[in-house]
């Protein structure tokens, strides 16, 4: 099936939410929100963009490449724009909560934050907010929201932060210091002591980089000695951890995850 008949379109209503599921393991792999025949176009998109590198895309691939169809699921219907949004972003922080489910969209909804815990809660929108008159260094943000995970080990934060990333060579090694920044808040504060571009340090790379392409292999990652050496963290990265770059002038809902600071003059 490729589309609805008009009577089903009718039936739909304004707006509906729907899921993509994986035959191979019965899982809902993305939630959307749509109007007519949206739940349909991913998999024309898949088709125009076998290479691509979204995670959504990816899984259509694969999934046609097993001979197999994605399934669809239309979980609510004859919904207001408002009342869509609502559900989509309520369905993707529930569904994201659970780590063996986690989805392949790569924003948590429209205007909405994800699923945390109270404790979670309180320490980032609790967090003392960093001013731009406290920033002393050159610094790379880098947004972790899709990386993350509770109880994760500090080696795997590490490797998390620290690659691979599109970035110029040059311009990193400018940098002072990184973040590992989880909903605005600042969760990890590493100083590198070496970057490196990824094809030419393969013995370096972080653990989860299992294979380079022709698209990651000019990406850059970095190594902070003093961390993997388990030396005390200096004085400027005790003041950054655990605050909140909330109140900065950072685009925090850009999907490039990569943002620099300077200390102001």
């Amino acid at each position: 099936m490729e589309k609805f008949s008009e009577k089903s379109l009718l039936s739909l209503g304004d707006y509906y939410v729907y899921g993509l599921i994986d035959p191979r393991n019965r899982k809902i792999f993305y939630i959307g929100k749509g109007t007519g025949n949206r739940v349909f176009e991913h998999e024309l998109e898949s088709q125009e963009n076998p290479e691509s590198e979204k995670l959504k895309l990816k899984m259509i691939v694969e999934i046609k490449a097993a001979g197999l169809e994605v399934e669809k699921v239309i979980i609510n219907c004859n919904l207001t724009e408002a009342e869509a949004f609502a559900a989509e972003a309520s369905l993707i922080n529930a569904f994201n909560y659970v780590e063996d489910t986690r989805l392949t969209n790569i924003v948590a909804g429209h205007h909405s934050a994800e699923a945390l815990t109270v404790d979670d809660f309180e320490k980032i929108y609790g967090a003392e907010e960093l001013q731009e008159s406290d920033i002393r260094h050159k610094i790379m943000i880098i947004k972790i929201n899709k990386l993350y995970q509770k109880g994760m080990t500090e080696e795997a934060l590490y490797d998390s932060v620290r690659g691979i990333w599109r970035a110029s060579l040059e311009r990193v090694k400018t940098v002072e210091y990184v973040f590992g920044v989880y909903n605005s808040l600042i969760v990890a504060v590493y100083k590198p002591t070496t970057w490196y571009v990824c094809k030419e340090a393969l013995e370096k790379l972080p653990k989860h980089v299992t294979q380079l392409t022709s698209k990651t292999e000019n990406r850059v990652f970095f190594v902070d000695k003093g961390f993997e050496n388990h030396e005390l963290m200096d004085k400027a990265e005790k003041f950054y951890l655990y605050k909140s770059i909330a109140s900065l002038k950072v685009n925090q809902s850009a999907q490039n995850p990569i943002t620099y600071l300077e200390a102001k003059e």
